[in-house]
């Protein structure tokens, strides 16, 4: 065989949508772990199986490509934390069930859950508009004022942190329900209830209610 010139790769014909979807999900696992801006259309085009040309075709620059990756890593992220905010639950349920959604979404699904913080200044139009509904939607269930919208914004930052600060350290990480009970312990009550009397205290107390947010 002449590996000078090596036989070209047959492509399955699909349908826009479909392509479209192909590259995003392989786009999905080359950005994982990496700056977008690192990440060259040559890999993404080498992993989706089909031609440099292609990718430009269907996502026009870098910033169409990230913009498309971010909103499939959203996607995925919505479909899991959406059941948290069931009308029949209280803000404080609610809030703990977004708390142990998000948090089992990072551990689930590692490589989306990393584009969606590697990425989290991406100005795309369709991802800064993703970003806003997603946290508007949440602000409207939780009232609809700017109090609450400080809190949502805020309570989004910590999970992220938080899921960052347990992996790491892989030799001393909590175990997932300890996880989920300080995290809501901290963000319903703040540090001020668990610094004074030392962190293990978090684990005999029942994590705070909405109202008790409001009302300290």
């Amino acid at each position: 065989m002449d590996v000078s010139n090596p036989p070209s790769r047959t492509r399955t014909r699909l349908a826009p949508e479909d392509r479209r979807a192909q590259i995003t999900a392989a786009a999905v696992k080359v950005f994982a772990g990496r700056d977008p801006s690192a990440v060259t259309f040559e890999e993404i085009a080498e992993a989706a199986g089909v031609s440099r040309a292609l990718v430009y075709n269907y996502f026009g620059d870098r910033s169409g490509l990230v913009g498309a990756v971010c909103l499939e890593c959203y996607s995925l992220l919505d479909n899991a934390i959406a059941p948290a905010f069931d009308s029949g639950q209280t803000p404080g349920q609610q809030a703990r069930s977004w708390i142990r959604r998000y948090l089992q979404f990072a551990f689930d699904y590692p490589e989306a859950w990393s584009i969606i913080g590697a990425a989290t200044a991406n100005q795309h139009p369709s991802v800064l508009q993703a970003r806003s509904e997603r946290i508007e939607m949440i602000v409207a269930r939780w009232g609809g004022t700017p109090e609450v919208r400080v809190v949502v914004g805020a309570l989004s930052g910590l999970l992220h942190s938080a899921v960052m600060a347990h992996l790491e350290n892989e030799d001393e990480q909590l175990e997932f329900e300890d996880l989920v009970d300080l995290v809501g312990l901290l963000a319903w009550k703040g540090m001020s209830h668990l610094l004074p009397e030392g962190i293990a205290a978090y684990q005999d107390r029942p994590v705070p209610s909405f109202d008790d947010f409001k009302n300290p």
